[in-house]
């Protein structure tokens, strides 16, 4: 099941670099890949010749990265398939930008050989009634209330439901991610209006639409997550409740794309012959696809495709934004890899030990647990897990299960390898344990030897 998972995740992410990555090729205003050409110039053969080899070339990658992923399947062990993912996903990234900044620079060279440059001013005229209304068609922050309850909700029965040992790290990371959409809704509210045409009417409806899109991502966003505690706490009832939130979650990213498809259509056809020339000043800025200006004091900016916002990397900030979550990405993917590694290739990875005072389990990506002797209430050996098991938080797969779950409506610490044939539950209290060696036998004379 996780390698399917794998090799879906693979084609969407492929299909939707290619889409997303061809929209700069697409002139906006009279800019065209990162790079500003004077109105008469964009429709020449060269310029088009050059952006429908773009295109020809993001396609052909997507198909090939797609195909790419279809060995995922055949692969056994989990930890191998995920590295495999993880590489190919860096790999599909990494392509792409690449590309993109390879047709940027073409087009940059056609330019300069064609001697295509247009006079650069950066005097922009606002409408100053436009300066004090810009908001006016942003979403009520006040929307955000019903996400922050559900929220509030679902953290409050994963609590009762888990307990604190177990749901504190969800908790934790849910409540951030909340406040982060929360974040970028101030963000948004905070950028300065956009001078396109040079009619006011047209520039008021290009800034409500931009500003009306963005903010109502935000708040949808936050909807989204603010169900997901719900859905951990129902899991533990019924499972399949999880299937039903990935089908919410595929729907909204498709949603999502969708919208600023329709915002950057919407913007060039409302355009159309008032657009004010944008000036090459900026040009140099976007080089790489990305905003790096150490003059512009803005931390975050529009982008000159016209539906997203940039991070500006000049900024010190915008250094230590964009260092800070590529570190945080990556130290988790390669944490949850190196856990899986260890536990398909660690030899006794997944061990127990007993004295006469405690009992001590270990597995890799999770938390040594140690038992005192007298709060063990129960001692039994099991063929298997019980069926009515649910993750919580932890590593869930076709050959482990390690963290904390949910058996039989009891909150469990699982180090588990599964299909042994030996499965050691201590009772407590508290919580149940579940250990099995990868080896039966290790399981068996713990058995013995608490017996």
């Amino acid at each position: 099941m996780l390698n399917w998972i794998f090799v879906g995740l693979n084609i969407f992410v492929a299909v939707t670099m290619a889409a997303t990555s061809a929209l700069p090729a697409k002139p906006h205003k009279n800019v065209i890949l990162e790079t500003t050409l004077p109105h008469n110039a964009l429709q020449q053969p060269p310029i088009l010749a050059l952006t429908q080899q773009y295109k020809k070339q993001l396609w052909g990658l997507a198909i090939f990265f797609s195909l790419a992923g279809l060995p995922i399947m055949f692969i056994h062990f989990d930890s191998l398939a995920l590295l495999y993912f993880t590489l190919l996903l860096f790999g599909l990234i990494g392509t792409f930008y690449g590309t993109e900044i390879h047709f940027i620079h073409k087009m940059n060279q056609l330019k300069r050989h064609q001697g295509w440059g247009i006079p650069i001013t950066t005097e922009k005229m606002v409408d100053t009634q436009l300066i004090l209304t810009k908001n006016r068609r942003l979403v009520p922050i006040s929307w955000f209330g019903g996400s922050g309850i559900l929220l509030l909700v679902g953290l409050f029965s994963n609590w009762r439901v888990l307990g604190w040992t177990t749901s504190w790290p969800l908790i934790l990371a849910l409540s951030l991610s909340w406040l982060l959409f929360l974040l970028l809704y101030w963000v948004i509210a905070a950028l300065p209006v956009r001078v396109l045409t040079a009619q006011p009417e047209h520039d008021r409806l290009l800034n409500d639409a931009y500003r009306q899109t963005w903010s109502r991502q935000m708040v949808i966003s936050s909807y989204v997550l603010g169900i997901l505690p719900l859905v951990v706490t129902l899991t533990t009832i019924i499972f399949s409740v999880m299937y039903l939130y990935l089908v919410l979650i595929t729907g909204f990213c498709v949603y999502f794309i969708y919208d600023l498809i329709r915002e950057r259509n919407f913007e060039d056809q409302l355009l159309g012959d008032f657009s004010l020339t944008t000036t090459t000043d900026e040009d140099r800025y976007w080089r790489y696809a990305m905003y790096n200006n150490p003059n512009d004091r803005r931390l975050f900016v529009p982008d000159r495709v016209g539906v997203n916002i940039s991070l500006n990397l000049g900024r010190p900030a915008g250094k230590l934004i964009g260092g800070a979550i590529l570190v945080l990405v990556l130290g988790l993917l390669f944490s949850v890899i190196g856990g899986l590694l260890a536990l398909d290739f660690g030899g006794n990875s997944i061990r127990a030990s007993a004295t006469t005072q405690a009992i001590t389990l270990k597995a890799p990506g999770t938390r040594t647990s140690q038992i005192k002797r007298q709060e063990v209430t129960q001692v039994r050996l099991m063929r298997r897990l019980p069926a009515n098991t649910v993750r919580a938080n932890g590593i869930g797969t076709a050959h482990f299960a390690i963290g904390n779950f949910r058996v039989q409506k009891r909150s469990a610490k699982l180090y588990v390898a599964r299909d042994t044939g030996a499965v050691l539950r201590l009772r407590t209290k508290q919580r149940d344990y579940y250990f099995s060696a990868k080896k039966p036998q290790e399981t068996r004379r713990l058995y013995r030897a608490l017996h």
